[in-house]
């Protein structure tokens, strides 16, 4: 019976990583292990399970759902492991976080070595991806979402909003002047962020109380947030940023704030999402706790010394 466990959870690691050496490597065993217990596993149910090439594996029909009843132990020695390690108020092992690209690039590694520091018995491995992962699946313990909309079955936690505001390269705004409203927007070559999950072409403004909407274009469609930011230094356009990515550029005139009477309506929430267990893992929630007061402490808003065009 040990042994039909053991190549049942080898099947499932082999499942998640389509790669018998990234498999042993998660396992702890020997990339011919795992060959051999799968060899093993397909005799004695009389099924072929994986299907092989020289570059890639992947799992028949029947393979993938044997392999789904494998992962359910996985869960399940994992929540074990949770209960123990609750009662016991243990942070250690390995915490593997997702994070939104463009905050992780400028934002998140002095809270990660924050973090590491307060916690030195905990490995952490750290993502950075703009798609919306599946937890349970990729094996993430918690994902740093910046998205209107969570991924529904998890829990979500919110950290903070993250605001916007509307900048362009003082080049650009010596060559072509700056806006005085929104509507004089439709003037200007905008640079708009687009990609398969979320387009913003319209940018949204606040005034007095008083809405107003206004639908950009220009030559730059951009499908990931620091790259619009670098086609704005370079002068490309005008842009509709999250003020977390441009504090620094603000700070030392790389860029200027246009419009400062509009508000930007926009204000995307940052989550910290995880897997809904019975029990959640003491690293887990050191983790999110961190996270929030991290967040609640350090502001990602520009210092009062950006530049202003008005």
């Amino acid at each position: 019976m040990l042994d039909n466990l053991q190549q049942m959870v080898i099947l499932a690691s082999v499942s998640h990583e389509q790669n018998f050496t990234r498999a042993a490597e998660r396992l702890g065993i020997s990339k011919s292990q795992v060959s051999k217990q799968i060899r093993f596993l397909e005799e004695r149910l009389g099924c072929q399970l994986v299907q092989r090439s020289t570059r890639t594996v992947a799992l028949t029909d029947i393979g993938q759902q044997y392999a789904e009843f494998g992962q359910q132990l996985l869960d399940t020695v994992k929540e074990a492991e949770a209960m123990v390690a609750g009662y016991r108020n243990e942070i250690k092992g390995v915490l593997r976080v997702g994070v939104a690209q463009s905050f992780g690039n400028t934002n998140i590694t002095p809270a990660m070595v924050a973090f590491q520091k307060a916690n030195p018995d905990l490995e952490l491995e750290i993502s950075l991806f703009d798609h919306r992962p599946n937890l349970l699946e990729e094996g993430f313990d918690c994902w740093l979402a910046i998205h209107e909309h969570p991924p529904e079955g998890m829990v979500a936690k919110k950290l903070v909003d993250c605001e916007f505001m509307v900048v362009a390269s003082p080049d650009y705004i010596a060559r072509y002047g700056h806006p005085e409203s929104p509507a004089d927007l439709r003037k200007h070559n905008c640079i708009t962020y687009e990609s398969r999950e979320r387009k913003y072409v319209q940018w949204d403004f606040m005034k007095d109380g008083g809405r107003e909407s206004v639908r950009v274009a220009g030559s730059y469609r951009i499908n990931n947030a620091p790259a619009v930011l670098e086609a704005t230094k370079a002068g490309a356009g005008i842009a509709y940023l999250a003020t977390y990515l441009i504090h620094d550029e603000l700070d030392t005139d790389q860029l200027i704030q246009l419009m400062p009477d509009w508000k930007p309506e926009l204000a995307l929430p940052m989550y910290a999402v995880y897997p809904r267990h019975k029990y959640l893992a003491p690293k887990v929630r050191a983790f999110i706790d961190f996270m929030a007061n991290w967040m609640s402490s350090h502001p990602f808003q520009p210092s009062t010394k950006a530049s202003v065009a008005s």
